[in-house]
């Protein structure tokens, strides 16, 4: 365990730090104005490699109906940039499209998604529902969003801590102020004990009227718990570095049947917005594991219910806004 909480590393997610295990493995996603972005390690040559073999595929699909499968391919906005306008799947509506964006920056891949339609082509602005759309072709308005996200993404390594305003997801860094629609999620695995996992979730988004503790506490989460066989461990309101945080944690069943500890902490659960996003780490023990394909249950932890609290204590106390992210 002092080598757990010994060598904790600082890591960037969305616009809040968190220091975590020197081992841990970074996973995770942003989805910014509705579009998915994702970022992978990657050379140059392997990523112009995908894209040419996308394009290839993309090509040679064709639809079941009269109509077009790809409807756009090419560069982008800025360099190393490529995109495509398709229709998803040949099972998919003549006016549905997806929209595809590729970046290549600083040794990552950039992968952009957004679905959307197009009710002009073909023309269905007659049908009676598609008459209630203020917006009958979201084409163009989605295809320049995509633009200017492939323009300002940045390929960032997970030790590099930005200084600049703008947000930080797995291999990638979105800078700018922020705004409203924007949702990081990233999560870390550590190498050493594979079982104990931390999720933390940011949304500019409301998250309604309830606490973390509310929640905790209401009819439904209580009756949950009775079904897990679950033991509260310790739950209340936590002083963070500028933060006022809550936190519940509790030992019990985990799905698959194996037991462990789940551990929840939040910020800024009835006031989340641009200036001052929701914030959620979760860590997770125990339960079951994934080996050579197969689920094993577990049936405790590979920490003890101490060690766990400790390293969450280590961890969830660093919660802190990142200089300068505002």
């Amino acid at each position: 365990m002092t080598e757990l909480t010994a060598n904790l590393k600082t890591r960037c997610v969305g616009r809040y730090l968190v220091d975590m295990p020197e081992d841990a493995t970074e996973y995770g996603y942003a989805r910014i104005g509705g579009v998915d972005i994702e970022a992978k390690a990657m050379t140059e040559d392997a990523w112009r490699q995908e894209v040419a073999q996308r394009e290839a595929a993309l090509k040679a699909t064709k639809s079941r109906d009269a109509y077009p499968f790809l409807y756009a391919a090419g560069k982008a906005r800025g360099e190393d940039t490529y995109y495509f306008i398709h229709r998803g799947t040949i099972y998919e509506a003549p006016n549905r499209r997806y929209i595809e964006g590729y970046k290549w920056d600083r040794g990552y891949r950039f992968l952009l998604k957004v679905k959307t339609y197009d009710y002009t082509n073909p023309d269905r602005s007659s049908d009676p529902i598609v008459k209630q759309f203020d917006v009958k072709n979201e084409v163009p308005a989605k295809t320049s969003l995509v633009f200017d996200l492939l323009e300002k993404l940045q390929g960032r390594r997970n030790e590099e801590i930005p200084t600049a305003p703008g947000t930080c997801f797995a291999g990638g860094f979105l800078p700018g102020k922020a705004t409203d629609g924007q949702y990081v999620r990233g999560g870390f695995t550590l190498t050493s004990n594979p079982d104990v996992s931390f999720v933390i979730s940011l949304d500019t988004a409301s998250q309604g009227g309830m606490t973390l503790l509310q929640h905790a506490g209401d009819s439904q989460t209580l009756d949950a718990l009775k079904a897990m066989d679950a033991k509260v461990i310790r739950k209340g309101s936590v002083e963070l570095s500028g933060l006022k945080a809550e936190e519940w944690l509790f030992e019990g069943l985990k799905p698959g049947d194996g037991r462990g500890e789940t551990f929840t902490l939040s910020v800024n659960d009835t006031t989340s917005g641009p200036s001052s996003p929701y914030l959620s780490l979760e860590m997770d023990t125990g339960g079951q594991l994934e080996i050579q394909g197969k689920f094993v249950k577990l049936d405790k932890g590979s920490l003890t219910t101490g060690e766990a609290i400790a390293l969450w204590d280590a961890v969830s106390r660093k919660v802190r806004v990142r200089p300068g992210a505002f």
